[in-house]
């Protein structure tokens, strides 16, 4: 891990000493960390991403076409008004905080992300860990050093039924079982039906080499018939009501304690793991704006401004926004977290701060359903619409502290505050929508990754006639790498 941060580090650095020595760039690389650039770049990392965006910039209007560019007599957009654009973008992009954005020294970039198949590793594990078996992958919590294995989550698709004899088997992934002194009292299996409905079994006795099953009501255990599992092999059987209706388990979880005396090479867990690449490639975008020459002279001549500079900040603006809503409308689109609601309170019976603590407690449970999807960062990040901000900005600023409003039009943006939640506002979002997700300090923690490459580049203006067009092109690449870290929320208004 150290190492690993200082590579990160001293690839930050190098981003900043090339951008320091280019004539255009070095300019822009000091307004963006002066205070009177204002641009809030407070890390490291902040501060290098900056300047990999501008060290690029740099060497596309030093190559051979971004000269021929600079050098035209009517080439359109302005670069002496690009440059500040390109300064801005990074500091002022709303959604830095919420996703990662990197740099990109070439159009295609590859991430490389490590998954630990573990829970063979003799030593505690955490929930969401992961055990490999000969039916596949399962989701697993255990105490290894003493065999003690709490909640193994066996799916659908890898139990057997057999509707003769209307019973489920399920073969648990590690045996012999240890029934010895008062480990019985930790044997404990849920299983949930299609229907839906949970049963919990309970030991009812051991006979041979098979554990008895039942369901417990009062402390007294009843015997379920045909229920049990084998001390032996680990193999459980289910039959639905003593075998009177046809089996309809949907999963199973299982708490035992494995008999580790009874362990060889073979069954001996071990950690295993798995690397994936995922690819990320920049796709350039267009925008064109044109406009007459007797339009151009008119601008100067009345007001004094080249219409040029004015339509690329226009066409700049739209790209941006493209950018920002293509982004947000994939987050909620396509978020495979499984959707929650809350309720804010309304009347006038309970206090602005107990309504307050109520919504608190609703999102907190939901920001560990995240943590536990991650395995690193609980749901720190909000985006909604109008219900949740009203009532947010409705709170004391002891609750929720605003950011000062944005002057303009009204755009997605970061609104403040509340709690251990930062805030986002996106006015395309519906009343009651809005989703969770999460963003920890490090570039990989992040469900989203945005790679930029070029991210302004004029084109050459073709003049056909009196007519100027002229485009802009941007090249950035999008990855949705962690779908079901993002949970889409409804928020509603109580009576």
């Amino acid at each position: 891990m150290k190492a690993t941060v200082e590579q990160v580090s001293q690839r930050h650095l190098a981003n900043i000493d090339r951008a320091s020595q280019g004539r255009i760039a070095d300019s822009y690389l000091k307004l963006s960390f002066s205070k009177e650039g204002d641009c809030n770049l407070n890390t490291v990392g902040e501060k290098g991403t900056q300047a990999g965006i501008l060290d690029n910039f740099q060497k596309i209007m030093d190559s051979e076409a971004g000269q021929h560019v600079t050098l035209s007599e009517n080439y359109g957009p302005y670069v002496n008004e690009v440059w500040p654009v390109v300064t801005a973008w990074y500091p002022d992009f709303p959604l830095k905080d919420l996703i990662s954005v990197q740099d990109m020294d070439k159009p295609l970039a590859y991430l490389f992300f490590s998954e630990l198949l573990v829970g063979r590793d003799k030593a505690p594990s955490i929930y969401g860990d992961k055990v490999e078996t000969p039916l596949g992958t399962r989701t697993i919590n255990g105490k290894y050093p003493t065999g003690e294995i709490v909640g193994e989550s066996i799916p659908g698709a890898q139990l057997e039924y057999d509707n003769v004899a209307k019973t489920t088997s399920a073969l648990l992934a590690f045996a012999p079982l240890n029934v010895n002194a008062d480990y019985l009292d930790k044997f404990k299996i849920t299983v949930t039906t299609l229907t839906p409905s949970t049963i919990v079994l309970y030991p009812y006795a051991v006979v041979g080499k098979t554990i008895q099953l039942g369901t417990k009501s009062g402390g007294v255990v009843t015997l379920v018939p045909g229920t049990e599992l084998d001390v032996s092999t680990g193999l459980f059987t289910y039959k639905e009501n003593g075998g009177a209706t046809a089996t309809t388990v949907d999963t199973i979880v299982a708490n035992y304690v494995w008999n580790l005396d009874y362990s060889t090479v073979d069954t001996m867990p071990v950690v295993k793991e798995n690397i994936s690449r995922i690819i990320m490639e920049a796709i350039p975008r267009a925008l064109g704006f044109e406009w007459t020459l007797f339009a151009e002279f008119l601008k100067k001549s009345q007001f004094g401004e080249d219409v040029r500079i004015e339509n690329t900040k226009r066409i700049l603006n739209l790209l941006y926004q493209f950018q920002v809503r293509y982004i947000l409308d994939e987050l909620y689109d396509y978020a495979e977290g499984a959707p929650e609601s809350i309720v804010i309170p309304g009347g006038t019976s309970l206090s602005v701060e107990v309504k307050s603590q109520q919504v608190q407690q609703g999102l907190k449970g939901i920001a560990n359903i995240i943590e536990l999807a991650c395995g690193r960062v609980e749901g720190n990040r909000i985006v909604c619409g109008k219900n949740l901000k009203t009532f947010l900005e409705s709170l004391p600023n002891t609750l929720f502290q605003p950011l000062k409003a944005v002057d303009g039009f009204s755009t997605a943006r970061e609104i403040g505050k509340y709690g251990t939640f930062t805030v986002y506002y996106d006015p395309n979002r519906g009343a009651d929508e809005a989703f969770m997700t999460y963003r920890g300090s490090e570039w990989y923690d992040a469900v989203y990754y945005l790679g930029v490459f070029m991210p302004i580049v004029p084109t050459d203006a073709v003049t056909l006639g009196v007519r100027v067009k002229s485009a802009f092109v941007s090249m950035e690449a999008y990855k949705y790498h962690k779908k079901n870290c993002v949970i889409p929320l409804t928020i509603t208004l109580g009576a």
